[in-house]
């Protein structure tokens, strides 16, 4: 008589582990869903920042001419009578048309600088993100236009 019951004891905590194994299946598939959204969400922002980085660092490194938004004409002062007077308006406080700069990063783009201002005779800020995708989307169209026609 003891082993009908032992048979059935069984069969009560196999349907037992079952119905938790069902459960926890059910709960992790949401959970799994999570995971998945929250991967998925810093990838992009992982894409995004690349992105980021990388229009920055063509944007220092290309630099821009004339055309863009801001757009300063400018030359370069050797004589050393105009470089006292421009150091004598900047010293001064009020507005003058002087600005003595340094670029930092080496003494070669410092040389670029001084050669496109001879060549060029204009500065220019640079575009906003924004306005740099679109010239970006623009100039691969445009691309992709010559290369299929």
């Amino acid at each position: 008589m003891f082993d009908d019951f032992g048979n059935l004891g069984d069969g009560v905590g196999g349907f037992a582990t079952t119905v938790l194994a069902v459960f926890a299946f059910m709960g992790g598939k949401s959970a799994l869903s999570d995971w998945r959204d929250r991967q998925q969400a810093e990838k992009r922002r992982a894409d995004e920042q690349a992105l980021q980085i990388r229009l920055d660092r063509e944007r220092h490194h290309y630099g821009w001419r004339k055309g863009m938004h801001a757009v300063y004409g400018v030359s370069n002062v050797t004589d050393p009578e105009e470089m006292a007077r421009a150091v004598e308006g900047l010293t001064s406080g009020g507005p003058c048309e002087y600005a003595i700069i340094r670029v930092e990063q080496s003494v070669n783009r410092a040389n670029s600088l001084r050669q496109w201002i001879n060549n060029d005779g204009h500065l220019a800020c640079p575009p906003t993100d924004a306005e740099y995708e679109v010239l970006a989307a623009t100039r691969l169209r445009a691309r992709n236009e010559s290369a299929s026609g």
